[in-house]
């Protein structure tokens, strides 16, 4: 299995389908058989010459060197003169084998050793029986007719691309489904059309003889006309759904099954299931939905999603449709676009959902559609009479591809107005016209420093509610207009005193009071006061690391400087101005030419260069004129940009993070004004990872905003094996604070989960339960995983087996909607359902959705267009290239539901989640053994490894849970007669 690339944890029944899949997508460049594919083919004739070397006893036996010289040429080596003393050694003969006998574990020791001293040599060699789909037979008749025809299942899919695509794709089919299709259309009619059975054909989903189509019965006549054949006839409309305008039909009868039955309901009402088909195919069906390697237009599935509805059901316009129009006939160079908009009005809402679902297939980040998701979000919490203007939406949609990263600043705050958000594309395209290029880089570095700031500050609840709009108007005004460095300085200092007022600090807050703020709101509790002080040393730490100049060495320079000028004596100044050169440029390996030669435009120094060089000693020596004087207080300006950049850093810093303590110039080398990239004009955009294995660059650093910045230092510390979600996965766990949660809510979020599998237990003996339960998971589950589990609740035992493999955002979801749709049925399923009904008549607040939602659901910045924390309970997302790809990670919900629910069985305060979660999901990722990039069941294994690891105390970095009474003390008092 290792040698085949697949993760040795699967259960049998993965091994031939991840075998399948290896094959197809390792197996084959351009028609060319890779590396991977010759060492695998070499691996199984090694493996089967030793299993007919074994026998029917199982076992290779050697009992002398007389009889070692078959299993020796096996394995690629010969013997040496001198067998049976012990100085012999076995001596290379085939590279190629021996490199196979060394990789895959053969004990080689063990029989130089048996050889050496004469004695027998005996081992085990069984072979492993894997389930096959349907019979071998069926699989092996594919290959009549071919050049080269295969008996063996394995030979088959090593040596047939195609046919190792069949097999992966439906295998993630159900076994009802199978089956049918097995018998009609059969595999042969099938393999053709293998890449779209792979990329779209797991929600096909047949019963009873009939495929069920997404929009329920009142649909198939509709599904009908579209495929060309009748769903009561799986044998001509499954071939025909794949088989419809290069694989567009089958993308679209996916989509739709994906999304909630609520959303289902909406978009195939009336005529909208034809005529939304009809928007997605348009006029051009290239590309093909299948071409590449990654599924396309995943933004269908984003609008789908999470397009918003009128209470009337028609679709929900930001702004108005005037303005829309205006919108689309923006300057493009998609022609589909420019295409639509001469060919259709605009005149009812449903136009303008006709064309986002057009758009969704032009590949771009910055279109209309992405507008107009990015507008709805904006809208949603906000109150029908606190909904941005259309003036608002006009200017945002017009500095769209400028500043759309940082509106998800004013989604996840609804409360800021649109003055607010008038203020910041305002002030924002202000800096962008600062001509000198130091000024800007210094302007947009300390003006997203304390943007950056003052989101943690709100997301803490530092910042009250109230005073959100006028703290985040007063922070942003004094970068209006800035003009010279000196200016800058002075507007960051202001900025950041509003800031710190806003927060109840003062306005020349020291460096502790500003790091203690960060650090999370006071704590009473011991616990509480333990976690924060960890925690502000954590960041201080950073700050050290990256020799950033304390905020109280830069404020006493510019205010001695400022006294200067005006003529007044100040003593101390020179130990400060030292105190500027505590950091050194690290020793160069590359003159200047070699760098022209190796990185002729990689050049990330520049700033820090600038701050080597300032020197403060002179100037306060022999006092210079107030101009020179006013001149050198700017030269404070890089430095104050830094240490706030450095708080962000720090702040966001992943758990086990390395770079930002053993690279000394990391926060000085961020590049805000992009001058190592020649081109490109993207200050505002998410930062990048560059300079990577480029030394004579000057080492790694990011390049962009700061807006994303938690995800972006996720990314930066190591190539993650799943480099697409655990990024995500640590922007999850370092991102939320827990400073709020209760002890009820804690332990409301584990009684859910438990509530879940009591549910699930529940269903083995009563039908009736089994038929709601398995409704309600149909929104969550793929078809094939929600047979499998309808079929685990008719047995104990099979559900004793289903259990450990339940995402807990199942289980939480199951015992959610359960309460929702059946409230007077929900405390009967056990003793966790009655201790939550319970819990919920006392503390109705802690124990409500929305407020665990808030608390315990994951940032979705690409699916949602927020940094707000939701659960949003949608089934997991498959996977998409490009900028997509973290929709992969947004749709995993589950790590901070299982931490939760272990703090609260473990007696964790819920203020130790802001140590418990991070660190474990550290541990959880680095437990990740997958094989598959959809491969859940890993990531199910990885965290209920590190959560028994957690019970059995083998966590070292982690203090053990002080048990408390507190959280059963609601449940005690609810029972109480």
């Amino acid at each position: 299995m290792r040698m085949a690339a697949i993760s040795q944890k699967v259960t049998p029944e993965d091994v031939l389908p991840l075998l399948a899949r290896n094959v197809f997508m390792q197996g084959y460049q351009r028609g060319t058989p890779t590396e991977f594919l010759l060492l695998l083919g070499r691996y199984v004739q090694q493996a089967r010459e030793l299993q007919i070397l074994a026998g029917t006893s199982d076992t290779i036996r050697v009992a002398s060197c007389d009889d070692a010289g078959t299993l020796v040429g096996i394995l690629g080596y010969r013997l040496r003169e001198g067998c049976g003393s012990k100085n012999f050694f076995l001596e290379t003969a085939n590279p190629e084998r021996a490199f196979l006998t060394i990789d895959s574990g053969f004990p080689l020791t063990e029989l130089e050793e048996s050889l050496q001293k004469g004695v027998p040599f005996v081992y085990p060699y069984a072979p492993s029986q894997v389930p096959v789909m349907f019979r071998e037979a069926d699989w092996t008749t594919l290959s009549a007719g071919q050049k080269r025809g295969h008996s063996n299942l394995v030979d088959m899919i090593i040596n047939d691309p195609a046919i190792a695509r069949l097999y992966w794709g439906l295998t993630k089919n159900d076994a009802e489904t199978r089956l049918a299709l097995l018998r009609s259309p059969g595999l042969r009619r099938l393999l053709p059309y293998a890449g779209t059975l792979d990329f779209y054909g797991s929600q096909i989903s047949i019963r009873s003889g009939r495929v069920i189509v997404p929009g329920g019965a009142w649909t198939q006549i509709s599904w009908r006309d579209l495929v060309g054949a009748s769903p009561d006839n799986p044998g001509e409309f499954v071939p025909r759904l794949l088989a419809k305008d290069n694989g567009w039909l089958a993308a679209y009868f996916d989509v739709l099954s994906r999304v909630s039955q609520s959303q289902r309901e909406h978009l195939t009402e009336g005529t909208r299931l034809k005529r939304f088909y009809e928007d997605l195919r348009g006029t051009d069906l290239e590309p093909s939905a299948t071409r590449g390697v990654f599924r396309q237009a995943p933004d269908l599935l984003v609008l789908f999603t999470r397009v918003q509805w009128e209470p009337n059901g028609e679709p929900y316009v930001p702004g108005n449709l005037e303005i829309w129009k205006q919108i689309l006939r923006q300057k493009t160079e998609s022609k589909t676009i420019r295409d639509w908009i001469k060919r259709h009005p605009l005149d009812h809402p449903e136009q303008l959902l006709d064309a986002m679902v057009a758009f969704s297939r032009v590949v771009t980040d910055t279109g209309p559609l992405q507008i107009y998701l990015t507008m709805c979000q904006l809208d949603s919490g906000r109150a029908p009479d606190k909904r941005l203007s259309p003036q608002t939406v006009t200017l945002l949609a017009s500095k769209y591809s400028q500043f759309n990263n940082w509106y998800l600043v004013f989604s996840e705050f609804p409360g800021l107005s649109d003055e607010s958000a008038t203020n910041f594309v305002t002030v924002a395209d202000s800096i962008d016209k600062i001509s000198n290029e130091a000024l800007r880089g210094n302007t947009l570095g300390s003006f997203q420093a304390n943007i950056g700031l003052w989101e943690i500050l709100a997301r803490q609840g530092e910042i009250p509610a109230a005073e959100l709009n006028p703290s985040w108007q007063k922070m942003i005004a004094p970068f209006a207009k800035i003009s010279s460095p000196t200016q800058l300085f002075d507007s960051t200092r202001s900025s950041l005193g509003e800031l710190l007022v806003a927060a109840g600090g003062t306005p020349n807050g020291s460096p502790s009071e500003i790091v203690e703020l960060l650090a999370g709101p006071r704590q009473n509790t011991p616990d509480g006061q333990r976690v924060h002080q960890e925690l502000a040393r954590r960041i201080r730490s950073v700050l050290e690391d990256q020799r950033l100049v304390s905020l109280d060495t830069l404020y006493a320079l510019s205010d001695g400087l400022n006294q200067m000028s005006q003529g007044k004596p100040v003593d101390g100044m020179l130990p400060l101005a030292a105190e500027l050169r505590e950091f050194e440029m690290p020793r160069p390996i590359f003159t200047q030419s070699e760098k022209i030669d190796w990185a002729p435009r990689v050049y990330t120094t520049h700033h820090a260069e600038l701050q080597v060089q300032t020197d403060l000693t002179k100037i306060i020596k022999t006092p210079g004129t107030r101009p020179q004087l006013e001149a050198a207080r700017g030269q404070l300006a890089p430095f104050l940009r830094d240490t706030l950049v450095g708080l962000n850093y720090a702040y966001y810093e992943p758990p086990g993070a390395q770079i930002l303590h053993n690279n000394p110039l990391f926060v000085r080398s961020h590049d805000f004004t992009e001058i190592s990239v020649v081109g490109t004009e993207q200050f505002w955009q998410t930062p990048t990872l560059l300079g990577v294995g480029t030394p004579a660059g000057g080492g790694a650093y990011l390049m962009g905003s700061l807006t994303d910045l938690s995800y972006a230092l996720a990314s930066t510390e190591q190539d993650f094996i799943w480099k697409e979600l655990v990024p995500d996965l640590l922007v999850s766990a370092t991102l939320p604070r827990w400073w709020t949660v209760s002890p009820t809510e804690l332990h409301a979020v584990a009684l859910y989960q438990r509530s879940g599998e009591e549910l699930l237990t529940a269903s083995v003996k009563d039908p009736q339960v089994r038929v709601k339960v398995v409704s309600i998971l149909s929104d969550r589950m793929t078809p094939q995983r929600l047979e499998r589990a309808e079929l685990a609740l008719a047995r104990e035992e099979d559900l004793a087996v289903m259990l450990p493999r339940m995402m807990p955002a199942d289980t939480f979801y199951l015992a959610a909607e359960f309460r929702q749709r059946y409230p007077t049925e929900a405390a009967s399923s056990g003793p966790a359902g009655q201790q939550l009904e319970d819990l919920a008549r006392q503390h109705p607040a802690d124990v409500s959705f929305e407020r665990i939602s808030k608390d315990f659901g994951v940032p979705h910045p690409t699916l949602a267009r927020t940094y707000g924390r939701e659960i949003l309970n949608v089934k997991p997302f498959p996977f998409f290239g490009g900028y997509s790809s973290r929709l992969f990670g947004e749709s995993w919900e589950s790590s901070n539901l299982y931490w939760a629910r272990l703090a609260d069985e473990l007696g964790y305060s819920p203020v130790m989640l802001n140590r418990l979660v991070p660190e474990l999901t550290r541990h959880m990722t680095a437990k990740i053994f997958a094989t598959d990039l959809e491969d859940w069941p890993a990531m199910v294994r990885a965290m209920q490894e590190t959560g028994e690891e957690l019970r059995k105390g083998k966590i070292a970095t982690l203090p053990t849970a002080t048990t408390t009474a507190l959280r059963q003390e609601p449940v005690k008092e609810a029972n109480t007669p």
